[in-house]
């Protein structure tokens, strides 16, 4: 058996505090796509740092799993709270 969270007041409280994550999560991406151009040459946009990048690219990996499980967190909590 499941169980569910039913307090629509908290349900409310948690959606906003999500939402809140997502606007981070954005800013972050945004972050993540200004060091990815400074990490590529102008040159056939080869990379400038090859262990940077790899990092890099790693980090960015994890931080586009965490979106798309924001925006799943926030798709459940919206049917709740409707």
């Amino acid at each position: 058996m499941e169980n569910k969270m039913e307090n629509p007041k908290a349900i409310g409280e948690i959606l906003d505090q999500t939402k809140k994550i997502e606007e981070y999560n954005w800013n972050t991406t945004q972050c993540l796509n200004s060091i990815n151009m400074l990490l590529t040459s102008n040159d056939l946009a080869r990379t400038k740092d090859d262990r940077l990048s790899k990092k890099f690219e790693e980090l960015n990996a994890k931080v586009e799993d965490i979106n798309k499980l924001t925006s799943q967190l926030l798709e459940d909590l919206s049917k709740r709270h409707n």
